[in-house]
């Protein structure tokens, strides 16, 4: 807990961004360590897409906000990856550590994991495998290899959430969420059918189609084959517009 309470000192101490999360203060004791972050009311992500099946929330997230918060931690991310200097890797990007504000602005936290870099396109070499069961990227499980390609793959996972509904993991299925669908594209099956039933709506389909395909591509077992951060934070942009959508006024 120590090196994780030193690294999130460290890194969140050094960069600003309206999609990643403040850290207001921290305070250092013989036995108490604490990080003051600004309050995020709407929670995590996570609690918005499966909570309504654990009795959390009666609400079901539509998928204006959800493309809302793709957006916004693409562009948390996007800044992680390409503007800081060495980048940052977050190493434990899923769902419950997106947070939502009041107006469901996306925010990345929880950089107890994260690691810079140190220099860009070299991989580093982790001690140990951390990291969420579901959310990491095969290469990093089996080689302990990771740079931000591996935080591909996680929000890959993040989106492949936002379009189906599913969790990353489930306890009674053999395979886990990113397996599932590129199982499901491989089996000739129509990307419409893995969709969220409960927000399919025809206005926003080929939209969500598109985000669903996303999240295949940055999910690919080849590492040079996904896409990097800013390149898909403009996609999904490009998406937001095309389908008219007033994100804003969400």
């Amino acid at each position: 807990m120590e090196k994780q309470f030193l690294v999130e000192v460290k890194i969140l101490g050094g960069i600003w961004h309206n999609n990643i999360v403040k850290l207001l203060c921290c305070i250092r004791g013989k036995t108490t360590k604490l990080l003051v972050y600004e309050y995020m009311d709407r929670q995590c992500v996570h609690k918005w897409l499966h909570g309504k099946k654990r009795g959390l929330t009666t609400q079901v997230l539509q998928w204006e906000r959800r493309l809302k918060i793709a957006i916004g931690a693409s562009q948390g991310l996007c800044y992680m990856h390409h503007s800081c200097n060495p980048p940052i890797i977050h190493r434990d990007i899923k769902s419950s550590n997106i947070l939502v504000d009041s107006n469901f602005n996306a925010k990345i936290a929880d950089f107890g994991l994260a690691k810079m870099m140190a220099s860009e396109g070299d991989p580093e070499t982790a001690s140990a495998i951390v990291g969420t069961f579901g959310y990491i990227a095969p290469e990093y499980g089996s080689t302990g290899k990771v740079d931000v390609k591996s935080d591909i793959y996680s929000f890959g996972v993040v989106l492949l959430e936002l379009t189906t509904g599913r969790e990353a993991v489930t306890g009674n299925e053999d395979m886990n969420l990113a397996q599932w669908a590129h199982k499901h594209q491989t089996e000739g099956n129509s990307a419409a059918d893995a969709l969220d039933e409960e927000i399919k709506d025809p206005r926003y389909l080929e939209a969500m189609i598109a985000v669903f395909k996303l999240g295949l591509a940055c999910t690919l077992n080849s590492p040079s084959s996904r896409p990097f951060m800013k390149d898909i934070s403009q996609i999904l942009q490009r998406y937001s517009e095309n389908t008219h959508m007033s994100l804003e006024s969400q």
